[in-house]
């Protein structure tokens, strides 16, 4: 006998959340919300309250009658004009509000009766808050700072609102009865700093000749089955995006294997069970079309937040990335920073990293811009790992989470500024829970909240520690080196493990340290500050021989073929300032550049590479 898979009927009777959804769309809960606030909290269904994260709502703990509620914001994407009315929404609810990991800003305190003055409030500016949780797309992220950066491969900016529009439209019911939630990212920075490997679907700015288009990953993820997003193999033209991202949800919504199981539903299963080669085939049937392939993988030219005061394409302007440590902001503050952006005449962005953007900025006004926001709270002094360190929402908020994520992240950071100094560019990672809302399987040093028993039996606060993740040209889940532990004895592994890094440098980066080493060497610097021995292999954080790039003092290492104009437009240089040599030849703009070549730029206006490099950040 053929297995015709599972009916509705064994899904309904299994899948308590998909019996939910048939019950009453959970669209339609709008509808009730007059009703449901006249009868009052205590009375409304569970259900119901479900149905109402489909609008972005979600219980705040305790469980008393005040919400969560998330404004979806794609790319992070801010007028002076919205943000306003955030601070305006942040300051009647205790004047705090977040920013997440995936570009969105969080209220809390939300009584119910207040949902539909607060939903009318953020429709009348051009947000919205539908689609913010529930089996839905969610937040459509990307590079915050798309259309400003120098070295990115083109805006994306288009392909993102497009995505954005057609996930949010109340239309389409399907795209509002997925079987799980699904997050899409999209982005052409050259640094892959919207984690595209963690992503369910990504697209990943390329050239392939000429054309400019992505590259399409599927099957990323995190929480408690942690997965990095594996490559379909194919090239989409930027006008086939929203297509493509609609076969990509149909193939995995329509197959009702996917809705047996809540637990199981995520799209990375689903890629686990078929694998990538039998969706992009899948794909392409559904298309009625084959698919260009991709002539490789485009890889990061290496990891930036972009944190800093940084050029932009546009001459004469920067855009200056502030810290939002754990990315809690105070209603008085975002109608500050609000109102100057509407004085100035600057762009606001969001970005994974739960930091400020601001962009535009002439180059007169950088100082007193830099002055108002560091006597507003958000000095650009701090380091860049205080800056770049996220947590998730956390206590007392979220229902799921063992404790206060954003407090300890700043108690972890404090305690490591003091006693080892400035990390660089390392990032810790917070997490209340095993949701992996802040993304701990990926950091540099990851940290799960969870309780440890003591012998005479109370429960204290502990912490799994994960070493070894990575973003980008290094991406992969981090290894659990520690399973519980109470925070003052997490805190002093960290510091024994830190000052050890420092004493062994130079490393390529943090994750090669971490890889470079077992679980059980790594915990015992961990514990002792020392190594039992050496590790006998350094792992090196990419294969092959890169583009090697030299301009002055200045070197870079890239990991995909271009065309020197390419890379000149890439680094912000003029071609006519410069001369470019491939392996000790001068060569022009259209010639290509390969994998192993080294360059050399050198000024043509001053005789050679002792001319002052471009300035690309300002520290």
């Amino acid at each position: 006998m053929v297995d015709t898979g599972p009916t509705m009927e064994a899904i309904l009777h299994r899948n308590p959340r998909e019996r939910m959804k048939a019950e009453k769309h959970p669209l339609d809960i709008l509808s009730d919300l007059p009703e449901l606030i006249q009868r009052g909290y205590e009375e409304i269904p569970e259900e119901d309250i479900v149905r109402l994260q489909w609008y972005g709502v979600s219980h705040d703990r305790p469980r008393v009658g005040f919400f969560m509620v998330r404004i979806r914001l794609p790319n992070g994407i801010l007028t002076p004009e919205q943000f306003a009315a955030i601070g305006r929404l942040a300051a009647r609810y205790r004047n705090y509000a977040e920013i997440t990991t995936r570009q969105d800003i969080q209220l809390h305190w939300v009584p119910l009766k207040d949902l539909p003055d607060l939903f009318a409030t953020v429709q009348k500016y051009g947000m919205t808050v539908l689609g913010g949780e529930g089996d839905t797309v969610r937040n459509i992220t990307g590079c915050p700072v798309a259309g400003f950066d120098r070295e990115e491969r083109f805006d994306s900016t288009p392909e993102v609102l497009l995505l954005h529009r057609t996930f949010t439209d109340p239309a389409d019911r399907d795209l509002f009865n997925l079987p799980r939630k699904t997050k899409v990212t999209i982005s052409a920075c050259a640094y892959h700093c919207n984690a595209p490997e963690i992503h369910d679907i990504a697209f990943v700015g390329m050239r392939k000749e000429r054309k400019e288009g992505y590259a399409v990953w599927v099957g990323g993820g995190l929480s408690t089955n942690p997965r990095i997003a594996r490559p379909l193999g194919i090239f989409i033209p930027r006008d086939q995006v929203l297509e493509v991202a609609r076969a990509i949800l149909d193939i995995w919504r329509e197959d009702l294997a996917n809705r047996l199981s809540f637990v199981k539903a995520r799209l990375k299963f689903f890629v686990d069970k078929i694998g990538p080669e039998r969706y992009r085939q899948l794909l392409e049937e559904r298309l009625g079309r084959r698919l260009e392939d991709t002539d490789r993988e485009p890889r990061p030219l290496g990891r930036t937040f972009h944190y800093g005061i940084h050029p932009q394409k546009q001459e004469g302007l920067f855009y200056i990335g502030f810290p939002v440590v754990a990315g809690r902001l105070r209603g008085d503050q975002i109608l500050r920073i609000a109102d100057l952006a509407a004085q100035e005449g600057l762009a606001i962005r969001l970005s994974q990293r739960q930091n400020l953007i601001l962009a535009n900025v002439p180059e007169d006004r950088l100082v007193p811009i830099l002055s108002h926001m560091e006597a507003w709270g958000f000095p650009i002094q701090t380091a860049s790992f205080r800056a770049n360190s996220t947590a998730c929402t956390g206590g007392p908020f979220c229902n799921f989470s063992f404790g206060s994520s954003k407090d300890l992240l700043v108690d972890v950071l404090d305690e490591l500024d003091r006693s080892v100094g400035d990390l660089g560019d390392i990032v810790v990672q917070v997490d209340g829970c095993p949701h992996a809302c802040a993304q701990h399987w990926v950091g540099d040093i990851g940290l799960q909240a969870s309780y440890v028993r003591n012998s005479d039996g109370t429960m204290e606060e502990a912490l799994m520690i994960i070493l070894g993740g990575g973003y980008g040209r290094e991406a992969g889940i981090g290894r659990v080196v520690v399973k519980r532990a109470s925070v003052p004895q997490a805190m002093q592994y960290l510091l024994n493990l830190l000052r050890f890094y420092r004493r062994s440098e130079p490393w390529p980066s943090f994750a090669a340290f971490a890889r470079a080493f077992s679980e059980e060497q790594l915990l015992r610097i961990m514990e002792t500050g020392a190594a039992e021995r050496a590790p006998e292999v350094a792992a090196a954080p990419t294969s092959g021989k890169p583009l090697v790039v030299r301009m002055g003092e200045q070197r870079w290492e890239l990991w995909e073929p271009m065309q020197v104009r390419e890379l000149l437009q890439r680094l912000g240089v003029s071609p006519d300032t410069v001369v470019v040599a491939k392996n000790g030849t001068q060569v022009n703009e259209e010639e290509w550049l390969s994998l192993e070549d080294e360059v050399e730029i050198l000024y043509a206006l001053s005789g050679g590479s002792g001319g002052e490099v471009i300035c690309r950040e300002w520290a």
